[in-house]
């Protein structure tokens, strides 16, 4: 019994140390994945934006430390190649099953954000449908349509199919009304200008679209600096064309006009005046409801951009002769805008879990 007692701890060492390599191997892992964590944590609280960088880490890790552990546990070389080879076997079938889905939109959505073509907060068409992009993912973009319904969209899909984007900076924003041969057309062209000008847009100009058989197609359109309106102002601008030609007395009867009344043909289809009432400013308001994701979405990143380029000057190395930074002014605004980045994703996690709870409950 005493020669047992004696030699147990003997044999629990001969036992547990041919497994010591993997298990310095794991705490290893362990101890460079929580150094990794608190790094990511403090780049995210200075505002940077690693959520790709952070499961590429993810992944990066899990595959390192499954080569890693079999590379170290105590096993004969036969068995340890055969290990070798099966995991060899079973990354080649993944990537063969899923060449066509999972590889390809990993690969295109590289491919997106290397062009970057489009940024959140962007309005997006693709097959024949506008939205705005709310989300940029390693295999999907995520688009917020003109009804506020989230559409996801594969990026293999978005490199293999054209789609048109408007820029956040500005756009064309047109409309289109045909009207009679009867209409002079210098009639009809000023009084769309005037419906463009109405509309506070830049650079008005108007185009014959089309000669066809019963009418003319015009087309009015102008520059618009604030794309983030481009929903309300198309609105707008087709209210103000309305509008205008009534007031030039101008009547929108085409293409075709049925009517089985018996009518003056010297009556004009033009709703009587109405006493004038001003208008109400609701400049935003549709985008605010349909696009509330993208345009939180956008937020985030003009704030990432903001606190990028000023910490930016805060290191660059001044110029000679250049006039100096004014560091604590600087810092300020950088304190300020890190929080309403903090406030800012606070509000989109919230409004996120809000939607995964209300489609908790119509599942």
């Amino acid at each position: 019994m005493e020669e047992t007692l004696t030699s147990l701890p003997s044999t629990l060492a001969s036992a547990l140390l041919p497994w010591l390599p993997t298990a310095i191997v794991m705490g290893a892992l362990v101890i460079v994945w929580l150094v990794v964590r608190r790094v990511f944590a403090a780049q995210k609280a200075h505002g940077a934006d690693i959520r790709y960088r952070e499961q590429g880490s993810r992944l990066a890790m899990r595959l390192l430390g499954i080569v890693l552990i079999v590379a170290t546990i105590p096993v004969d070389n036969d068995l340890r190649g055969q290990l070798f080879s099966l995991i060899g076997l079973l990354a080649s079938a993944a990537i063969a099953l899923s060449s066509t889905s999972v590889m390809g939109n990993l690969m295109a959505g590289f491919m997106l954000r290397t062009v970057n073509s489009f940024r959140a907060g962007d309005y997006i068409e693709f097959r024949n449908e506008l939205g705005r992009v709310s989300q940029r993912g390693l295999l999907h973009v995520e688009i917020q349509n003109e009804t506020s319904e989230l559409v996801t969209v594969p990026n293999l899909l978005l490199v293999q199919e054209p789609y048109n984007v408007v820029r956040a900076s500005g756009t064309v924003v047109s409309a289109e009304v045909s009207l009679g041969y009867d209409v002079d057309r210098r009639d009809a062209e000023a009084a769309l200008l005037r419906a463009i000008e109405n509309t506070e847009l830049g650079n008005g100009f108007v185009q014959i679209r089309e000669l066809g058989d019963f009418s003319v197609l015009y087309r009015a359109s102008g520059w618009l600096e604030e794309a983030g309106l481009l929903v309300s102002t198309r609105s707008k601008l087709r209210g103000k064309m309305l509008d205008a030609l009534h007031d030039a007395g101008i009547e929108i009867v085409s293409p075709n006009f049925m009517n089985q009344r018996v009518l003056d043909p010297a009556e004009a289809i033009i709703p009587l005046k109405r006493r004038f009432v001003p208008e109400r400013d609701e400049t935003g308001h549709a985008e605010e409801v349909l696009f509330n994701k993208a345009e939180m979405t956008s937020a985030v990143e003009a704030l990432e951009s903001k606190i990028k380029s000023l910490k930016a000057q805060l290191n660059a190395e001044p110029e000679e002769g250049a006039e100096e930074v004014d560091r604590d002014a600087v810092k300020a605004e950088l304190s300020k805008l890190t929080e309403e980045l903090e406030a800012a994703r606070l509000l989109a996690k919230n409004e996120a879990e809000k939607d995964r709870l209300a489609s908790k409950e119509e599942e």
